[in-house]
């Protein structure tokens, strides 16, 4: 007997068990963002090359109804693609877009083309690969993931807690894994942190930035909390606080006073006030004063007033580019001037720039799909709407890495747990 829909659920063949295996060690190594398999070739991340294999696998071998299911929604969205792409450089064409100094280009060194930029090219196989590794989550994995997932994540914080121990005690990083580069430049960027008199290197791990690996943590902490893994829990919540990032400190505040408000906890949320207090009492001591007022310079005073270097470049390329966009000709305000032009620090101008207002909009609701499972689990319904919610804001806000292996498997995992519903349904 075989129940008809999305999904098949008939015994799975051999080849279907071994994509499954596969996709769970390939989970293992998905954070790794700076390390290549071959340093000559950006992209060629190790869970990348795993996902081209297994496309090649997929087409090669008889992989049952879910094979084509794969196939068909990859057709629908190279058909959406391909018809941004050719619609966005026809009406380059036609106007004669023209790339302002100002703007934050993916390839600076050839300014005046205008037309098929090397970058579309390049940037678009990036999301291919991004798509391919959600397609495989959705059509070929089921809950035994989840294990391989964590343990990627644990092997991320504790390379980033050895970093961190490490700069403490001997003053320079001690990162053995990052053989990535963007020009001359490497793509682990050590930043650190002046806390009571001690230079602290901020979280980062093999994710290269701090910003980054808040992007890749971030979410599954926030699953922890209804998938009972209280050593995860812990772990990614300290790593995450070592990072020393507002963006961090804000999803998870916001994240912890819904949760607590969600499952009537009213007494925690008091107790996070009262902390709050005696952290503000505490400030007035001479002898905790400094330390306290320097990491909320940090962490907060630098971004609210916008004195740091990270808010000042981020508000001023949100600026650049809207103000770029509010300039074009209608046609290119509604679809973009062309995919992977430019990369600011914000994937919100980003995505309005490249793709227009209609590419956003049909991204966004991309994103929120999944909203229309119908999970029955409220708790893990909470959980993993929250978490997206609260990713899609530090995305649009903090990050344009669009091709980041931890978003796709996170947009995917919702699929994973309404197919094990209906499984345990079907056995029923």
């Amino acid at each position: 007997m075989q129940i008809q829909g999305e999904y098949s659920f008939v015994q799975p063949a051999p080849v279907t068990v071994f994509f499954k295996r596969y996709i769970n060690a390939m989970a293992i190594f998905f954070p790794i963002a700076s390390f290549l398999v071959i340093p000559s070739v950006q992209g060629t991340t190790i869970v990348t090359v795993m996902a081209g294999l297994l496309f090649a696998m997929l087409i090669a071998l008889p992989a049952g109804i879910n094979k084509w299911l794969l196939l068909k929604e990859l057709a629908v969205f190279l058909a959406i693609f391909l018809v941004f792409s050719v619609t966005s450089q026809f009406i380059n064409l036609v106007y004669e877009i023209r790339l302002d100094e100002s703007l934050v280009l993916v390839n600076r060194g050839s300014f005046l083309d205008y037309f098929y930029r090397t970058s579309h090219i390049t940037q678009s196989l990036y999301l291919l690969f991004a798509i391919l590794i959600y397609l495989f989550i959705k059509y070929y994995s089921d809950e035994s993931l989840i294990k391989y997932i964590y343990w990627g994540i644990r092997l991320l914080c504790f390379y980033g807690i050895y970093e961190v121990l490490f700069f403490l005690i001997m003053g320079h990083t001690g990162d053995f894994i990052v053989n990535r580069k963007f020009g001359d430049v490497d793509a682990s960027f050590s930043q650190k942190v002046v806390v009571a008199g001690l230079h602290i290197l901020r979280m980062k791990s093999y994710t290269g930035e701090p910003s980054m690996f808040t992007f890749t943590v971030f979410p599954f902490w926030a699953l922890t909390y209804v998938l009972n893994r209280k050593f995860d829990k812990f772990l990614t919540f300290g790593c995450l606080a070592l990072t020393f990032s507002t963006t961090a400190y804000f999803a998870m505040g916001m994240f912890h006073t819904l949760w607590f408000l969600y499952k009537g906890k009213y007494k925690q949320v008091i107790y996070v006030f009262a902390f709050i207090f005696i952290l503000l009492a505490m400030s007035q001591l001479d002898a905790f004063r400094d330390k306290i007022a320097g990491i909320y310079e940090f962490v907060f005073g630098n971004k609210i007033s916008g004195n740091s270097s990270s808010s000042q470049s981020r508000g001023g390329n949100i600026a650049t580019h809207i103000a770029y966009w509010t300039k074009l000709n209608g046609w290119s305000k509604i679809f973009g001037i062309g995919f992977g032009y430019i990369r600011s620090t914000d994937f919100f101008t980003t995505l309005l720039v490249n793709n227009g207002l209609l590419g956003l909009l049909v991204f966004s609701g991309f994103f929120f799909k999944s909203f229309k499972l119908g999970l029955t689990n409220k708790d893990l319904k909470f959980c993993y709407f929250t978490g997206m919610i609260l990713l899609f804001f530090i995305l649009m806000a903090t990050v344009p890495e669009f091709a980041y292996p931890s978003m796709w498997i996170y947009l995917a995992l919702g699929y994973v747990w309404k197919n094990a519903e209906k499984m345990q349904t079907y056995e029923k």
